[in-house]
């Protein structure tokens, strides 16, 4: 995979490389009508909270094993093709499983199963082909300033859409919001349309190639271990979200209060992004982070004891600094790393191993949230909020002892490398 476009030096490519964030950031929307406001719907379709527990772990289960699948099956076309076409057929996936809500409403309960697979389908067709050309379109000079503009931008609809959304759906139904949405991801294939994309020639995709790559460069094989080992915390923890939602519907029943948690925490999130990332630099934050990942854990056990709103907002706001925080730093060495080694050619593989590390992992912390359901235990179910938080610290831990090992290292390639090497060999399609 060649490294083709620089963000910062060509003005056709920062034209490509904005409609990519702008569909990006798009994709956030659906993503919250999709996963926070679908398990909020869920619970008012079932029939007790075991129940509304048991659905939720079956749309998530079959959502993430059939990305996993599909990460695996698409990772060598994605490498030989023009992937930006298979990005707009995710996008219309996407909004292909926004019509299965407008027309299914109340059935929409029975319907997981097959919710949730075209959810993963789109998901692995989508981020297989965004982390590709994300990695082609963004210098590696820039990877942190495009990293922190996208999540500036996702808390910003975080902050607008979910009160919104909510308000709408207190109102009205979950099917004619889905309505608008549409509309919404309609626009966003249009933006699609801007992003061009170039096919490199003679490439193949082999993840024995790659390990064999690493190999050869012990250093970045120190460094690339590190971070697959931190995506194993990262891929689990996503369900911290997930519970979140649940234990916000089972406290509050109510979207409206779901949208303005969601929105309140978004704020709190993008204040403490900021904070970070402008006055903090890697390898002398290591007592933040570690406090950072402490809070969660001080939040859930406190809202386990002490049930009620305040202890939820206590909650929410350890998650939101503790989720922005290990989220920032990670998503950063995840897309510089290869880069700074040359490696441009290995970046699907790298992508792809990632993927698989994260979606095997949500599997298999999501069949037990799928157990939980059945056990019909609601202590089981708190002591397992309380575990979930605990993956939020492991991440951190993890991102400590990378910058502290590998920052000055990394300090040090920047500033020894000055110009940027850009494969010629492609054909623009």
């Amino acid at each position: 995979m060649a490294f083709i476009y620089d963000i910062n030096n060509s003005k056709k490519d920062k034209v490509s490389s904005g409609c990519l964030l702008t569909t990006h950031t798009i994709s956030e929307i659906l993503n919250l009508f999709l996963s926070t406001f679908l398990v909020g719907y869920v619970y008012s379709l079932s029939s007790d909270v075991s129940n509304y527990i048991f659905n939720v772990g079956v749309y998530y289960v079959v959502m993430y094993a059939v990305s996993l699948l599909t990460h695996l099956i698409l990772a060598p076309i994605v490498e030989k093709t023009n992937r930006v076409w298979l990005y707009r057929l995710a996008l219309a996936l996407r909004a292909g499983l926004v019509v299965v809500c407008v027309f299914c409403g109340q059935n929409i309960a029975s319907l997981l199963v097959l919710a949730g697979a075209l959810s993963g389908l789109s998901e692995a067709m989508y981020y297989s082909c965004y982390n590709t050309m994300k990695q082609e379109m963004v210098s590696r000079h820039s990877v942190k300033k495009y990293s922190v503009l996208s999540m500036i931008l996702q808390k910003f609809i975080y902050i607008v859409v979910p009160l919104i959304m909510g308000a709408v759906l207190d109102v009205s139904s979950y099917s004619y919001v889905a309505i608008y949405i549409l509309v919404i991801a309609v626009i966003q294939i249009g933006f699609s349309f801007g992003i061009r994309s170039k096919r490199p020639e003679g490439s193949s995709f082999s993840l024995k190639g790659y390990f064999k790559k690493l190999k050869e460069n012990p250093e970045l094989a120190k460094k690339m271990k590190l971070l697959y080992i931190g995506a194993i915390p990262y891929g689990l923890s996503t369900i911290v979200g997930v519970v979140v939602n649940i234990s916000v519907m089972m406290q509050f029943e109510s979207n409206f209060s779901l949208g303005w948690i969601t929105s309140v925490f978004s704020v709190v999130s993008a204040i403490f992004l900021i904070i970070l990332n402008k006055f903090t630099h890697a390898g002398k934050r290591t007592w933040l982070l570690i406090i950072t990942g402490l809070l969660p854990i001080i939040g859930s056990v406190s809202f386990v004891i002490w049930p009620g709103y305040a202890t939820i907002i206590i909650y929410n706001v350890t998650n939101a600094i503790s989720n922005i925080t290990y989220h920032n730093i990670y998503d950063i060495y995840r897309n510089a790393n290869l880069k700074e080694a040359g490696l441009y050619s290995e970046i699907q593989e790298h992508q792809t191993l990632t993927e698989i590390i994260f979606n095997g992992m949500r599997v298999i912390i999501f069949a037990i949230l799928l157990l939980l359901g059945l056990s019909s235990n609601l202590i089981v179910f708190n002591v397992f909020l309380c575990i979930c938080s605990c993956l939020y610290t492991a991440t951190l831990i993890i991102m400590v002892i990378y910058e502290n090992k590998f920052s000055k290292s990394t300090k040090q390639t920047h500033t020894n490398e000055k110009v940027e090497l850009e494969p010629q060999n492609n054909k623009v399609e």
